[in-house]
């Protein structure tokens, strides 16, 4: 059959495949999914992933007025005092703090306008006839020589052929409070710990101020509704919202945010990328980084027919969750307030390669 691409899924990864295939001459098959609306939770931008953006032409998104710089960042972690990291230290730049759906809606007219084709419709089925992939849409399906899996932590494509792992149950607990009345609140990020887990605020470009809580899905939690109550027994996040007069605007919601990863990232036409690929702790600051480095590591190496150079992107893929799962241990045993507590003890515990074996589900 004619060489058709197949790119499943839509955010930051899908939408950087699409576009680097389109630039190298292959234009896809884009497979995204309904555009999300409102607002989506993620929206801290590492330093490093700067020059990933710069190299497929798309670093001008970031001047968008809905972006900010993040330049301080606060955690009262370890100790109840707070810890500030300034980006001005960062030879990459400043961290940025984005809207997530205006970013990525861009980032997709990029790669449409490269010529790319954005199917809009959800995958229902996926398998294998004729030695080509048959991509079912409900109503219709698409045929695929080769296919980006970029469907998040569910893998659609990755997970039926290759092992599936996972380190944690975190899950993230989070609402939107409203922006101040008459009042330009400081530009910062806050991550506070406490004994079921730990606190994430950021203030947002338009000045409103997103609240997240991380626990593991199997602990005791509260009540979504709870969230503004739980998070004003919090010390500095508190302080905080309550010096700008915040308040809570919109439900609170609830999000999947365990560490999962597939091992090896590469099968026979078809490759993992983004989250599909591997999905961090957000206290890493990763995942969007993760998704441009995949996304463009897997293409380059499809673009180049070269079978070593994409064994290589897998390899890096498994040593990066490698040194990611150390990194890990080493970030959470900084905290020794609450070690015996089901949260943080979990987390003291050292990975070594046959206990990530055994975490294969």
């Amino acid at each position: 059959m004619t060489e058709r691409v197949a790119v499943l899924g839509s955010g930051i990864a899908g939408a950087a495949a699409a576009l680097r295939l389109a630039q190298g001459g292959v234009a896809p098959v884009w497979i995204s999914g309904a555009p999300r609306q409102g607002f989506k939770p993620g929206e801290h931008l590492g330093a490093a992933a700067l020059s990933l953006l710069k190299a497929l032409g798309s670093d001008t998104l970031l001047r968008a007025e809905v972006h900010r710089e993040a330049h301080g960042t606060y955690s009262a972690w370890g100790s109840a005092l707070l810890g500030e990291r300034n980006a001005i230290v960062q030879l990459e730049g400043a961290p940025v703090v984005l809207d997530r759906c205006a970013f990525e809606a861009a980032l997709s007219a990029q790669a449409i306008a490269a010529g790319v084709q954005q199917i809009q419709r959800d995958v229902v089925d996926v398998r294998v006839e004729d030695q080509a992939w048959r991509l079912d849409l409900g109503d219709g399906a698409v045929t695929a020589s080769f296919v980006f899996d970029a469907t998040g932590r569910k893998a659609l494509v990755a997970s039926k052929f290759s092992r599936r792992f996972q380190a944690d149950r975190l899950t993230c607990q989070y609402a939107i409070f409203d922006a101040p009345n008459g009042i330009t609140p400081r530009p910062v990020t806050l991550i506070e710990a406490e004994e079921r887990g730990w606190w994430y605020l950021s203030v947002l470009a338009d000045r409103r101020a997103v609240v997240n809580f991380y626990t593991d899905a199997d602990l005791p939690g509260f009540e979504n509704s709870a969230l503004a109550q739980q998070a004003a027994r919090t010390k500095a996040i508190s302080a905080f919202l309550s010096d700008y007069d915040y308040q809570t605007c919109g439900p609170t919601r609830r999000i999947a945010a365990n560490s999962t990863w597939i091992a090896p990232a590469i099968g026979a036409g078809w490759t993992a990328i983004g989250d599909a690929a591997a999905a961090f702790d957000p206290l890493s600051s990763h995942g969007m980084t993760t998704a441009l480095w995949t996304a463009i590591e897997a293409t380059e190496a499809f673009l180049a027919r070269d079978r070593k150079q994409m064994q290589a992107y897998a390899e890096s893929v498994a040593q990066g969750v490698q040194d990611y799962l150390i990194d890990r241990t080493r970030v959470y045993a900084q905290e020794q307030r609450w070690r015996d507590s089901p949260f943080w003890a979990r987390r003291g515990k050292r990975h070594h390669p046959d206990d990530i074996q055994a975490a294969a589900i």
